[in-house]
C-alpha cells in the first residue's frame, strides 16, 4: 500500500518539485497551497505524514500546523532554510534543510512514520485517542472539540510546570491581547469537567493562584 503524504506550501512550483522526489510507486502524494486547503485535505483523508515547507511566507506556519496537529496524529515534518531556528512548541517530527534530495526527504519521512508514537497515548489514568480526539478516564469516554484537544496537548508537553495565561491565549489562541479572556476560562471548565473525577476539586488541571495552571500527571 502506498505511503500517503500531504505537502503544504505557498509555492505551486515548489509544490511540483516536492512532489517529484517522490517515487510514485511508493507514495501517494497531495498538495495544499493554503492553510484553508491543508486543513480541508487533513479532515477529508488520513495522512502517514505531512510535510511543511515552512521556509516561505505565503502561510501562516504556526496557525496551520496548530490546526492541522488538531485534526489528525500523522507525522509532520518542516522543509526550512539552511540555519533556520523553529518555534519548539510546533514539535516537528522531523526537520528537512534545503537543498532538498529526494533520498533525504524519503528517509526522514519514513523514519518519521516508524518511529510515531501510538494512536492512544496514555496520561496517567487518561488515555488520549490522538486519531479520533477521544478522552477515556475510567469507564467514561468524552469527545474533545479541535481547541480542547490542542489545549490538553499542550498541557502535557508542559507537564509539572506553570503555564500562564498570558501564554495559553498566545499559543492557542494566538493572541496577546488579555482584556477578555472568557474564552480561555470557558475551556477550561470543558476541560476539567472530562479529565477530572471531581470537576470542582481539580487534581490533575490545578490553578495556581496568581500565575496560571499546572497539569499533573
Amino acid at each position: 500500500m502506498a505511503v500517503t503524504i500531504l505537502i503544504v506550501c505557498g509555492d505551486k512550483t515548489a509544490i511540483t518539485a516536492y512532489a517529484g522526489l517522490f517515487n510514485k510507486k511508493e507514495y501517494s502524494v497531495f498538495s495544499a497551497q493554503s492553510g484553508r486547503q491543508a486543513l480541508a485535505q487533513a479532515k477529508a483523508r488520513r495522512f502517514d505524514a505531512i510535510v511543511v515547507d515552512v521556509s516561505g511566507s505565503r502561510i501562516n506556519c504556526k496557525n496551520v500546523c496548530h490546526r492541522i496537529k488538531s485534526e489528525t496524529s500523522a507525522p509532520m515534518l518542516a522543509i526550512t532554510a539552511p540555519n533556520a531556528k523553529l518555534d519548539a512548541a510546533l514539535a516537528f517530527a522531523a526537520v528537512v534543510p534545503k537543498p532538498v534530495s529526494g533520498k533525504k526527504l524519503a528517509a526522514r519521512v519514513k523514519a518519521a512514520i516508524e518511529n510515531k508514537p501510538p494512536r492512544l497515548f496514555k496520561i496517567g489514568a487518561l488515555a488520549l485517542d490522538l486519531e479520533k480526539r477521544k478522552l477515556t478516564r475510567g469507564s467514561k469516554t468524552f469527545s474533545l472539540t479541535p481547541k480542547e484537544f490542542v489545549l490538553l496537548r499542550f498541557f502535557v508537553s508542559k507537564a509539572g510546570q506553570i503555564v500562564t495565561r498570558k501564554t495559553l491565549m498566545k499559543e492557542i489562541w494566538e493572541t496577546e491581547y488579555l482584556g477578555d479572556t472568557r474564552t480561555l476560562d470557558v475551556h477550561i471548565r470543558w476541560l476539567r469537567e472530562k479529565i477530572e473525577d471531581k470537576p470542582s476539586e481539580p487534581a490533575r488541571l490545578q490553578t495556581v493562584r496568581g500565575q496560571g495552571y499546572r497539569f499533573t500527571i
